[in-house]
């Protein structure tokens, strides 16, 4: 009995080790599994940012290449505005003359910034020929007056108001372009 009890003892042991080793073994191998998954994980995600970083950089060049050339298309406008808002031929075969003074009024310039969207300018002030006067209201003399801008301004403004508008459409294609590539 006491032979059997020994014998059963040392099974025991040796059947625990053994459980025991194994135990190790497997949580060894798991750890190492799980270790490897992390570092493919993150190598990975690196290969993804590079690419979303990559293609980031692409997008700006891009856009900044556009504003260029934006620029560049806008120049001859810019040279030109002097010159067709101050002549013109009342007929093909005519002399050219001076351009008749061009009057925009107070509430004319109050409802283009309105239309425009600016803030305050149904409330604002604007500087006319008479200097700085608050918003005349609509529908009173006031807005009557002339706001001292020149169709030169109007067309700079217009100038202006495109180059910003491609650009905004510029940018959201180079987006929504970078979107469909995969850059989240």
């Amino acid at each position: 009995m006491v032979c059997a009890a020994a014998s059963g003892g040392i099974a025991y042991g040796f059947g625990y080790r053994h459980a025991e080793a194994l135990g190790a073994a497997s949580l060894s191998d798991l750890k190492e599994k799980h270790a490897r998954q992390a570092s493919e994980t993150a190598e990975a995600n690196n290969v993804r940012l590079q690419q979303q970083v990559t293609r980031a950089n692409l997008a700006e060049q891009q856009m900044f290449a556009v504003l260029d050339r934006l620029g560049t298309e806008q120049q001859p406008i810019q040279e030109r505005i002097p010159h067709v808002t101050s002549t013109y031929r009342p007929a093909p075969a005519a002399a050219p003359e001076p351009v008749p003074h061009c009057v925009f009024t107070v509430g004319w310039l109050r409802d283009y910034n309105a239309a425009l969207g600016v803030p305050g300018a149904l409330a604002g002030p604007v500087t006319g020929s008479a200097g700085p006067a608050p918003w005349a209201a609509p529908g009173t003399d006031a807005e009557l007056l002339e706001s001292g801008v020149t169709p030169a301004d109007i067309l700079a403004h217009a100038q202006d108001y495109g180059r910003w508008a491609r650009s905004l459409a510029s940018q959201v294609t180079g987006l929504l372009t970078a979107r469909e590539t995969g850059t989240p």
